[in-house]
């Protein structure tokens, strides 16, 4: 708790030197932003116990992260500029960091970018991550039940001590990313390393990445790669994906397909729609999940929304070792399954400002 509070004091000091470094004039090549958001709701939720409780919180919204960040961009002439992102993720609920441990969780990096592309080093956001988002249709929003895909199979949002080279030509990008896994004498523990293609303009987009992480004892903990994308057919934008997940500590391999829309009703108010099926092989199971959101936005920046979703699987899946949303279950003296949560149901209410 003390290290959290030092944290985000910390945190408040960063955003009143960049709002002083703002204010000073003759900085006409260089440029800081000081930006956020802040997303709370009233979620209501069936089934989080094996008696069937149900569960009313205030929670970190549905529809964003809540974060605090800080980027910057130095003009080196010649085309080239020297850029930067410090970003941490937000409990507004509580006034905590979501990682009490870590002050910049989400981002923090720097870098040079030019007509050559991007190089930047830090910790970033993994190829898999950026292009999965990119190809479902809740993307960077976060309903609690259809962001099992980044929990369960992204090896990590983020990878510590990586480097990043990025390339944008004629509507393609290309990204070829590493982490260090800072082992002496052992350059394959706790590495990581990956790759993505992606493809937008304004009526077509398409993604691929593939990744790789070892954890300390060189094994490959997760491997996955992904292939998908999306149509816009005005007023409606239709996504198709799938994403394939195995790992050398189990064998254990899960795909899971999905599909959804956005559909901008009007000018300010947009309806998504997501349905998610994770076939797991192996150690068979299955979990299928519908998830939808209406968003009213009131400006540019504050918006309102509500969302639901509802999730149910068989016993197979509640033995997903990589299961970060567990259904509540219990084993019997021979490891199987004997009670089990087989659905879920949820109902959020919140509001999101952004700045």
């Amino acid at each position: 708790m003390l290290m959290a509070k030092n944290s985000f004091k910390l945190a408040l000091r960063l955003a009143v030197i960049v709002a002083c470094w703002t204010n000073q004039e003759g900085r006409a090549q260089s440029s800081i932003h000081l930006y956020g958001t802040v997303d709370l709701g009233v979620r209501y939720s069936t089934n989080q116990t094996l008696s069937g409780s149900n569960l009313v919180e205030l929670t970190p919204g549905a529809s964003a992260t809540s974060k605090l960040g800080i980027n910057g961009r130095e003009d080196l002439g010649k085309g080239t500029a020297a850029i930067f992102t410090l970003e941490s993720a937000l409990n507004p609920d509580t006034g905590e960091l979501e990682d009490a441990s870590v002050l910049f969780s989400k981002q923090s990096w720097l870098g040079i970018e030019g007509p050559f592309g991007q190089v930047t080093v830090g910790r970033q956001y993994t190829p898999l991550y950026n292009a999965e988002w990119a190809i479902e249709p809740f993307g960077l929003v976060n309903p609690y039940e259809s962001s099992f895909i980044y929990g369960n199979y992204g090896g990590g949002t983020n990878w510590d001590n990586s480097l990043m080279y990025s390339a944008t030509a004629g509507g393609f990008t290309g990204v070829l990313m590493t982490a260090l896994g800072e082992k002496a004498g052992d350059t394959q523990a706790g590495r990581s390393w990956g790759a993505s293609l992606a493809y937008a303009d304004e009526l077509l987009t398409f993604n691929t990445a593939y990744q790789r992480a070892h954890n300390d004892q060189r094994y490959v903990a997760s491997e996955a790669w992904n292939i998908g994308g999306s149509v816009y057919l005005k007023p409606i934008r239709l996504f198709l994906g799938y994403l394939h997940h195995q790992s050398e500590l189990t064998s254990q391999k899960n795909e899971v397909y999905h599909t959804g829309f956005i559909y901008d009703i009007e000018p300010n108010l947009e309806l998504i729609g997501g349905y998610y099926h994770d076939k797991q092989r192996a150690v068979d199971g299955k979990k299928q999940t519908v998830s939808a959101m209406l968003t009213y936005r009131f400006s540019e920046r504050t918006a309102v929304y509500v969302q639901t979703d509802y999730s149910k699987i068989d016993a197979g899946y509640s033995l997903n070792i990589f299961d970060s949303m567990k259904f509540p279950a219990s084993q019997n003296s021979d490891g199987e399954i004997s009670t089990f949560a087989p659905s879920r149901t949820s109902f959020m209410m919140g509001i999101r400002h952004n700045f």
